[in-house]
Order: C-alpha cells, then sequence, then structure tokens
C-alpha cells in the first residue's frame, strides 16, 4: 500500500494537496473511500475489503490521532501486502510519536505556515499599531486576507482563555506561556472588544459592505493605538 501524509499548521496548503489527491483519483477513476473515525468497521476491516468494482482504490483518513495502539501496530505490520493508496491527512502538526509508530519508508508531506505569520501575529499588542499594520501589509502580500483574519481571530481566541482560563491551552508549555505574557499586555474587557469587532468585521466583508483588509487596518489602528 501506497502511504501519504499530510500534515502541518498551514491548513489551507495542506487541504488544498489533500483536493489535488482526490481529484486525480476521481480523473482517473479510482473507487474514493473516506475512513471516519465514527465507523463501525475496523481500520483493518476497511482496508483489506475487497472492491466492488475491481478498481484502484484510495482511502482518505483523517483526524488520524483518534486510531488506536493495535491498528497503528497492525498498519505499520500489514501495509506492505495491501493493495491501494492511503492518504492520511490531519489539520495541525502530528507529534514525532505518532510519526514514528507509522510503517517506515511512508512519504510525509508538512505544510508550515510562512515565519511572517506568527510574525504579524506576535505584533499584536496595544502600542505596536504600526508595525502589526507594516508585516499584515507585506503578509497580504503572500497570502489570503481571509487567511489571516481566520488566524488572527483564533489567536484572540486564545489570548482570551489564556486570560480566563490558561489551563485549557492544549499547547506545550513554553507556548502557553507565549501566549499568557502577549495576554497580559491586554484588558479581559479589552480582548472581548476586539473578538467582538472582528466578528463584526466578518460579517460586513460578507454582506460586502467593508472589506476584510479595510476592517483590519481600523481594527489594529484603534485597538493598538
Amino acid at each position: 500500500m501506497n502511504i501519504i501524509v499530510l500534515h502541518g499548521d498551514h491548513v489551507s496548503a495542506s487541504l488544498k494537496r489533500l483536493e489535488k489527491f482526490i481529484d486525480v483519483a476521481h480523473e482517473r477513476g479510482w473507487e474514493i473511500a473516506r475512513i471516519e473515525p465514527t465507523s463501525k468497521s475496523s481500520l483493518q476491516e476497511i482496508l483489506t475489503s475487497e472492491s466492488l468494482f475491481q478498481k484502484e482504490r484510495l482511502f482518505v483518513l483523517e483526524k488520524p490521532t483518534t486510531l488506536g495502539k493495535r491498528e497503528l501496530e497492525w498498519l505499520d505490520k500489514k501495509s506492505k501486502g495491501i493493495k491501494g493508496n492511503l492518504v492520511i491527512y490531519h489539520q495541525d502538526t502530528l507529534k514525532k510519536e505518532f510519526l514514528n509508530s507509522l510503517p517506515k519508508g511512508i512519504k510525509i508531506e508538512e505544510f508550515k505556515l510562512p515565519e511572517n505569520i506568527f510574525d504579524f501575529l506576535d505584533s499584536f499588542f496595544p502600542g505596536n499599531s504600526k508595525k502589526c499594520i507594516k508585516i499584515l501589509h507585506s503578509l497580504l502580500g503572500k497570502e489570503p486576507v481571509e487567511f489571516v483574519f481566520a488566524l488572527l481571530a483564533k489567536h484572540l481566541r486564545d489570548l482570551y482563555l489564556a486570560k480566563i482560563s490558561p489551563q485549557k491551552l492544549w499547547y506545550q508549555p513554553w507556548r502557553v506561556q507565549k501566549v499568557k505574557k502577549q495576554a497580559s499586555f491586554f484588558k479581559q474587557d479589552q480582548l472581548k472588544e476586539i473578538i467582538s469587532s472582528l466578528a463584526g468585521a466578518d460579517i460586513a466583508a460578507k454582506t460586502s459592505q467593508v472589506p476584510l483588509t479595510d476592517s483590519l487596518d481600523l481594527l489594529i489602528a484603534t485597538q493598538l493605538e
């Protein structure tokens, strides 16, 4: 069995790659089967079942971290003797321990966010509006504004969570401390106001009232002055 792993924090890029695999399989007339975590059949039963139409098959496994130890051990030992193609897709960076539990010699593609994405998110704090806007516009030359907006919204939720319930942040300790430090620059009510403003900007953009770029510029200029 040919196995390819797609993972990383650049979700839009990894999803585009997954869609490419599926499109190619459609073009070649392959049978496509998605392996759901809620499936009543085991991974072994799904991968070893006979194709209804005797076609080449593409299996797509999402949320691979839900696999149990026995399933991973079985895949490691038996995958070479199985026909077909398996794409393992995860919307985040998989841990090395998990990757090491997969069969040796498989293809792994990791999609990382550009460094200036993190520069932008790290620059989002009061008193830093000019630098934040500058990084934003350098970023928008390479990435869609909708993508940047979604990342900022998620980051602000993390900052707010760091204020009210930091134990719920599931990141590694060093990253939790980094988020907590950035959150300390804000008052709790200010974060709530910014999150609310982002929600309003999202609605305004979807109803073609105000472009997202303009809303972000205004938000940064007024909230981070």
